[in-house]
């Protein structure tokens, strides 16, 4: 417990201080927390749609518990969550199976809110003696939460809708793909006929498999169209009236960095013409994602995909970069496994034995005999040979 004799001047950190003291209490009545927020909102509910679901309930005490751990992590760093936590995932789609009317209204989540910082205020009163510091820290966290609950709701309705319009499409999805093709070559749609307005700002998308998708979808707050490629695969759309902020793409393709999936964006653009343009940079984007196993985009690869547009040319540039060490045999992929971690991490050795799992004499020695056969240094043509290793793995990839 925090005691004070009479403070003065508060600085920042006996502010933070305060605060870390009245998280710790929290953390420690997180079911009483989660308790009084449930009731209240388990209240509201049922006077707006009648006796609720078992499911519901459950998934309700889950996602509150969820939401509560977020909040408290987000109070400790001051840092945002990329997506939405699993539990209000699987609280969206139950609300949006049992039509229950938590996604629109905002009191349920005001009701939660004001559960929540009733309950911060009684443990800050119990952790913090000083009553002027202990105010300090109210507001002091009212501050770093100010937008954090609004975009979690704005995700959680964004899943809701996505669920609601995943079932929806999956009724008549060879009509989508018409349609989709139709867009592609210049035609225009009603929005009704996609659930999904052409005249937005767009982010395309390619994905290996449809889970891939369903993990993105959670992550955003923009519509998602969807449909099976004609050769297999997904191709998608993120969409929605205003321009996409650089931030959020490259916080959808970190979100997904980790998770091997398949995963290749375009750039942004907007109207009929855009969504196509789009799609085709996720298209070329694609091979890198296959070949690589994660998500990438079109304009972090710029320059290997224009290498990759002619197959021949292609070749060639890594025949004449790698000369003998592009040979197949397993000898060969080893050295261009160090070599290529070599130069991906900044040409230091003791990241590259770590990410080879080899130990420093063996790394040192694949780069001696790499350099023999590239007949120059490897501290030479860096950006060149580089890109020549990863246009050949791609290549025997048959990509």
């Amino acid at each position: 417990m925090i005691a004070t004799d009479r403070i003065e001047v508060l600085d920042d950190r006996a502010v933070a201080a305060a605060i870390a003291e009245v998280i710790d209490a929290m953390e420690a009545d997180l079911d009483l927390v989660v308790g009084s927020m449930e009731d209240c909102l388990v209240a509201l509910i049922q006077s707006a749609n009648g006796v609720s679901p078992r499911a519901l309930r459950e998934a309700l005490r889950r996602a509150v518990s969820a939401v509560v751990r977020d909040t408290l992590a987000r109070l400790c760093s001051q840092v945002e969550l990329p997506m939405l936590p699993p539990d209000m995932s699987e609280l969206a789609r139950v609300c949006a199976s049992s039509r229950c009317e938590l996604v629109e209204r905002p009191d349920p989540w005001l009701v939660g809110l004001e559960a929540f910082w009733d309950r911060f205020e009684v443990v800050a009163e119990r952790t913090v003696v000083d009553t002027t510091l202990r105010w300090e820290v109210i507001k002091a966290a009212r501050a770093r939460l100010r937008n954090h609950l609004a975009r979690v709701r704005a995700l959680f309705r964004s899943a809701c809708l996505y669920d609601e319009l995943a079932r929806s499409n999956e009724v008549d999805g060879d009509s989508r793909l018409r349609a989709v093709l139709g867009a592609l070559g210049g035609e225009r749609s009603e929005p009704s006929e996609l659930g999904y307005d052409l005249a937005w700002h767009h982010v395309a998308v390619v994905a290996d498999a449809s889970p891939s998708l369903d993990a993105l979808a959670r992550c955003t707050t923009r519509h998602l169209l969807r449909v099976q490629a004609p050769d297999g695969g997904m191709w998608a759309w993120l969409g929605g009236p205003d321009k996409v902020p650089e931030g959020d793409l490259d916080g959808l393709i970190a979100a997904l960095g980790s998770s091997d999936a398949s995963v290749a964006f375009g750039e942004p653009a907007e109207g009929i013409a855009g969504f196509a343009v789009s799609h085709r940079q996720a298209l070329e984007a694609g091979v890198i994602a296959v070949a690589s196993k994660r998500a990438v985009r079109f304009a972090d690869c710029r320059l290997l995909i224009a290498v990759l547009r002619d197959g021949d040319l292609a070749y060639e540039f890594v025949e004449r970069e790698l000369g003998e060490l592009n040979h197949p045999i397993e000898p060969m992929r080893e050295l261009r496994d160090t070599l290529r971690a070599y130069l991906e991490h900044g040409q230091r050795v003791a990241p590259t034995a770590a990410v080879v799992r080899r130990d420093r004499k063996t790394v040192e020695k694949h780069l001696r005999r790499a350099e023999q056969l590239l007949h120059h240094p490897v501290g030479e043509r860096t950006d060149s040979v580089l890109i020549a290793l990863r246009v050949g793995e791609i290549l025997r990839h048959g990509h």
